[in-house]
């Protein structure tokens, strides 16, 4: 923090400037900033191709859920006045032939004193009994509809740390809060396609969300541009790119479930299936396709202060324009001490038209390669080293780099 304040002069000048703090909030500048970067973040878990929701003929749409009519900003956030849900996000967006109505479905907490569903005081689940009545009205408004968009996840109430007996937190399951799982199966009981967009503060358990709904949206926390920012991704106005930056697991017995995990955590599986995440670390889909190359080094041997370069080439093999996080990991393959079995150590996101192909480099160095040694020195060890470049920590290609 110090550095951070230094490298920010407020050593030489730790006076606010009177002019900038008395300027406009949420300029022009801001919303659009604040819609771009939401944009950016979604990403797509699955889809069974229902998405982007096809424009060009009459759709009944059914907004469904307690997340749906509200931005969620998450903790430490502060407010908005200019918050836009993605209820609202989809009735400006959509065209004038969709026909967009909504329902609760459900409530994850009581609604406080001003008649919001969502408080950061209130912890205790909604009650059961009205809940049951709200997933009747969801289920009548989902039968005379053509497609369910259904907005469930967290709200901050559920999803922070412990931090005063009045405010309790820190939850000892991964699953939806409430009555969320009831309303899912009541409207995957409908038939009707079902499009799922998540709204949380963590990773969330949700393999049998996963199985059930055509489509699968994370979305996290997005700010106040939320629903703009999710109706451009459902109606095909923005093309998803986001990545996963942590792997959701199967369920909360599988845990640890990162990417980065020790050697020795493969060596003895659970009873009840394999520890693997049910979406891995950098994973994130694309309304196209692409094929990246296998990585080509500049040279298969270096000193270990040496740097090397990892090129790869990447085509856009699908039919619109789209984003693609190119994802640069490592593994050394043998070491004085255990290391991960494998490491992120470089990202690129890119954007490319259809069968346009851009190449993409990397540079390996002793910051790549390298790591804390039995004496805590910072060594790159001679032997060999896995390098993989793809779309995520399990869909990669590979090469072999020696240092010598």
């Amino acid at each position: 923090m110090l550095a951070l304040k230094f490298e920010a002069g407020l050593f030489e000048n730790p006076y606010l400037n009177l002019e900038d703090a008395l300027s406009p909030v949420h300029a022009e500048r801001d919303a659009i900033l604040a819609r771009k970067a939401a944009e950016k973040a979604l990403i797509l878990l699955k889809n069974d191709g229902i998405l982007p929701l096809s424009v060009s003929a009459p759709l009944k749409v059914a907004v469904i859920g307690p997340n749906a009519d509200e931005a969620l900003l998450g903790g430490y956030s502060g407010d908005s006045n200019e918050k836009i849900g993605i209820l609202e996000g989809l009735k400006r967006l959509a065209p004038s032939s969709f026909v967009i109505e909504h329902a609760v479905g459900v409530w994850i907490t009581p609604p406080d004193e001003l008649g919001r569903h969502r408080s950061f005081s209130q912890t205790e689940p909604a009650l059961r009994d009205e809940n049951l009545a709200r997933i009747e009205q969801a289920i009548e408004l989902a039968t005379r509809s053509d497609i369910i968009v259904l907005c469930v996840g967290d709200v901050p109430a559920v999803t922070r740390e412990a931090v005063a007996p009045e405010l309790p937190g820190d939850r000892s399951t991964l699953g939806l809060w409430g009555d969320q799982d009831l309303l899912i199966d009541a409207l995957a009981a409908t038939g009707k396609p079902l499009v799922i967009v998540l709204l949380n503060g963590r990773p969330l358990v949700i393999n049998k969300m996963t199985e059930t709904a055509n489509a699968i949206v994370e979305g996290w926390y997005l700010g106040e541009a939320t629903g703009l920012a999710v109706a451009d991704v459902l109606l095909g106005n923005t093309n998803p790119g986001g990545k996963l930056p942590v792997s959701i697991p199967a369920s909360v017995g599988e845990l640890p479930v990162y990417y980065n995990r020790h050697p020795s955590a493969d060596v003895n599986q659970y009873l009840e299936g394999a520890r693997r995440a049910l979406f891995p670390f950098g994973h994130g889909l694309s309304y196209t396709s692409f094929e990246i190359s296998s990585p080509r080094l500049s040279s298969s041997s270096a000193r270990s202060d040496e740097t090397v370069q990892v090129v790869v080439d990447v085509t856009n093999t699908g039919p619109v324009a789209g984003d693609e996080v190119v994802q640069l990991y490592v593994r050394d393959d043998f070491s004085s001490l255990p290391r991960p079995v494998i490491e992120l150590r470089g990202f690129e996101r890119i954007h490319l038209h259809p069968s346009q192909t851009k190449t993409v480099e990397f540079s390996l160095g002793a910051a790549e390669l390298g790591f804390w040694n039995v004496n805590l020195d910072w060594v790159v060890e001679p032997g060999s080293f896995t390098i993989s470049v793809g779309r995520s920590s399990q869909d990669h290609k590979s090469t072999t780099l020696t240092v010598v």
